[in-house]
């Protein structure tokens, strides 16, 4: 199921999408997922509408008590038999029933494998991955639970993590030799899928396009051979003579770059620029990228004689502030020139996160969050700013609201959990934060110090 973004839903639809949002600003989640509800049973494939529903549904699910959360299950256990038979026939309308018992409670088991199922049978994989997320997040370590999750990961043609998945089966269980040989299938599966994608950006074209295929590695970012670089320099610049072309220009410069040639391609690019009547700021990252590329050699050069000689440690650090101020610089320019964009103001709330100027941070990246594409990402790093300004309280509210909108389990999720766990930790709250670690542990055990926090605190690995 191709995925719908908002831009791509109807006025309707988005409006359903707003009404969400401003209920999930006075937290009240209940009349949030009414809302958000009715977007997902409208378009399905409305991904940014699903992953505010999952945000909303967890926050609702926290506060169910007494004989609530069994209400929620009861209703899935009379839905079931008619979930099923859609499954078969409409599977569809399956995953829209299925999100309706949701909605009473994220954390039904029952519903999570319905919806699954039906999602599978409706072609809808990412659907699927996204609620046997859910239920391990609910459910960690079930075994059943994760052997469904890589499948379903390998039905969307993501070998690589459905091996993951059999990795981390594996080294809990070791010696299961049904786990053990589901894993040496896994393996085969992401060796073959690798190599099957290699091969097919050329293999139909023929053997004897050697060109188009460095062409193909330059674009995919995958070039590293300055030799291939130099042979595609020589081919566009032939090209660029015969017909002036700015996406050649670009073509070239990336070539030139692969080579170490920073000048020159600063030179083809900023070229690029001028031609434009305003400000790109994709080009301009990309020109701002070459000029680090180039001033980072520099730095790096000074790194090794500061670590040699100390009196050029005052050298080093001015470099390290130039670079640092080039990039505030530039990104100011872009923010200036696109208030609009939700991205630049990202970028410029991270620059100046790095620069320790959080103030000036908070103001940008709290503009950014007003983004849903932006939110979850904003939230995370005020979370890493208030951390590193002794604002525990409040790093740990930033990160459980970007946590509530994080659906997969990655490792995005697991430095949100982090920061969160540090701060418990700076309150001295030592049993919050050791089961906060636990739960990173229990989900990558090798993700930074976690082993060594967990034990610090007296827990277990």
């Amino acid at each position: 199921m191709k995925e719908k973004t908002l831009k791509d839903v109807h006025a309707g639809i988005r409006d359903f999408y707003n009404r969400a949002m401003e209920f999930e600003r006075k937290k009240n989640w209940e009349f949030a997922i009414s809302c958000m509800l009715e977007a997902v049973l409208r378009v399905p494939a409305f991904f940014e509408a699903r992953t505010k529903l999952r945000g909303y549904e967890k926050e609702y699910t926290k506060m169910l008590k007494g004989a609530a959360p069994y209400m929620g299950m009861l209703k899935g256990l009379l839905a079931l038999p008619k979930i099923k038979k859609l499954t078969s026939s409409s599977p569809v309308d399956a995953i829209g029933e299925c999100e309706k018992v949701l909605a009473f409670n994220l954390n039904n088991p029952l519903m999570l494998h319905a919806l699954a199922d039906a999602a599978i049978k409706a072609d809808a994989a990412n659907i699927a991955i996204e609620a046997m997320q859910i239920l391990r997040e609910y459910m960690p370590g079930n075994i059943q639970v994760l052997r469904k999750l890589a499948h379903c990961y390998r039905l969307d043609g993501q070998g690589m993590e459905s091996l993951k998945v059999y990795q981390y089966l594996a080294s809990k269980n070791p010696k299961d030799q049904k786990i053990l040989a589901e894993l040496r299938e896994a393996s085969a599966f992401a060796t073959q899928q690798k190599v099957a994608w290699e091969k097919e950006s050329i293999a139909s074209k023929g053997k004897s396009v050697k060109d188009d295929a460095l062409t193909i590695q330059l674009a995919e970012g995958t070039l590293r051979d300055a030799d291939h670089a130099r042979t595609l320099i020589k081919l566009y610049t032939k090209e660029l003579a015969e017909n002036e072309s700015d996406e050649m220009r670009k073509k070239l410069a990336e070539a030139h770059i692969v080579v170490g040639d920073y000048d020159e391609a600063i030179k083809l690019l900023e070229l690029v620029a001028q031609h434009l009547p305003a400000l790109d700021p994709t080009l301009d990252k990309q020109i701002e990228r070459t000029y680090l590329a180039k001033y980072n050699l520099i730095v790096d050069d000074l790194r090794k004689k500061a670590a040699a000689d100390p009196a050029y440690a005052g050298n080093l650090a001015e470099a390290e502030q130039f670079l640092l101020d080039f990039r505030i610089e530039r990104a100011e320019a872009r923010s200036r020139a696109y208030p609009a964009e939700a991205s630049l103001h990202y970028d410029l709330g991270a620059i100046y996160a790095d620069a320790k100027r959080y103030e000036e941070a908070a103001v940008e990246l709290n503009e950014a969050a007003k983004s849903p594409q932006r939110r979850t990402q904003s939230l995370a790093r005020l979370g890493s700013c208030a951390l590193e300004q002794g604002k525990y309280e409040e790093a740990i509210k930033f990160c459980e609201d970007a946590m509530a909108e994080m659906v997969r389990m990655d490792r995005h999720k697991f430095a949100v959990m982090y920061d969160r766990a540090n701060a418990m930790e700076a309150l001295g709250r030592k049993e919050e934060a050791l089961a906060a670690f636990q739960e990173i542990y229990r989900n990558n055990a090798k993700f930074k110090d976690v082993p060594a926090k967990i034990q610090a605190l007296g827990g277990e690995i």
